[in-house]
């Protein structure tokens, strides 16, 4: 490429408002969350607690509304996580650290305790219900946020409805998800995160659709990975094998009921052949892939633009007919 053309819109602020919802709450009023222009959903397992985060532009010409101060201080909103860090394993550094510090070091502690892991959770919904109110800012800075430190992550689409008529997939996939995360020995951190979307006009995206007011819900997993010495490689290895076993499981009981497919830039090839027979035909059942490799093969004839992951996710399915033309 020689020239790119971005399409932006022009720099403005939003009026964000986070509040903290029980599970039945955020049944009850979702079509109303739904009418923000932009709005997500912190599930926090192991709790009642989600967290809405809802932003809005300021209305044009008007002058921005008087905010009412925090109800917390930063060390008094983050006083629950910083109490049980030291409750386990005291240490000076705590006084310094942030949100997602905080996070991170109590997970550290016990990565694969469900129970630990659950503790820290109901840590984390404390601070959320001491951090709700308002805030103005640019957008780029509402929009965009800490998420910790390293972590793996999977995160899906699937269609839920439009804007007008939301078909409620998007609750009844955290409904099951929740269920099926909360009864298994899974240490599930906090947040599994829920968005929305308008259908996209990209043929590869999870997201495209033709319709115009189509909506579409993103939903993602994470598990937190401890930074360290070599000693820490162990416990890395461990949680990235349970991390694939929490994947699997929505794999296989929740994407094909509701339609979901992953974010391109999440895909991993499964470690089973049969399952990695079973991502290629979902991918061909949802996405023009012998178009796109057409298109790969004329502008890309060396495969110079290609990975292993790439060809091995767009390969045919075993037992497949070649396509017909190039």
């Amino acid at each position: 490429m020689s020239e790119v053309t971005i399409q932006c819109v022009p720099a403005h602020q939003l009026l964000e408002r986070t509040y903290v919802q029980t599970r039945a709450e955020v049944e009850a009023t979702h079509a109303d969350n739904l009418r923000n222009q932009h709005m997500r959903y912190m599930w926090i397992p192991h709790t009642d607690a989600v967290v809405v985060v809802a932003s809005n532009p300021l209305p044009a010409g008007a002058p921005p509304p008087a905010l009412p101060p925090p109800a917390f201080s930063e060390e008094e909103r983050t006083r629950p996580l910083r109490e049980l860090l030291l409750s386990h394993a005291p240490a000076a550094e705590a006084a310094e650290m942030g949100f997602s510090q905080l996070r991170d070091a109590l997970l550290a502690l016990a990565p694969l305790d469900k129970k630990h892991v659950a503790a820290v959770n109901q840590a984390e919904a404390e601070f959320w219900k001491r951090s709700q109110g308002e805030r103005i800012d640019w957008s780029d800075r509402v929009l965009g946020f800490d998420c910790g430190g390293q972590q793996w992550v999977s995160e899906v689409a699937f269609p839920t409805g439009t804007r007008a008529a939301p078909s409620g997939a998007d609750l009844g996939y955290m409904r099951d998800l929740l269920a099926m995360v909360e009864a298994s020995d899974l240490p599930a951190p906090s947040p599994i995160e829920q968005r929305w979307s308008a259908g996209s006009r990209a043929p590869m995206s999870p997201a495209h659709s033709s319709g115009e007011d189509d909506l579409h819900c993103w939903v993602g997993i994470i598990m937190y990975l401890p930074e360290g010495e070599a000693e820490v490689d162990a416990v890395r290895a461990r949680i990235t094998k349970r991390f694939w076993e929490y994947n699997d499981l929505c794999r296989h009981r929740l994407w094909q009921p509701y339609g979901a497919h992953q974010h391109w830039a999440k895909i991993e090839l499964p470690a089973d052949a049969a399952d990695v027979e079973v991502v290629r035909r979902r991918l061909r059942a949802r996405f023009p892939v012998d178009e796109l490799n057409a298109a790969r093969r004329e502008l890309d004839p060396r495969n110079i633009l290609s990975n292993a992951l790439l060809d091995g996710l767009l390969a045919e399915p075993a037992g497949s007919a070649p396509a017909e033309s190039a």
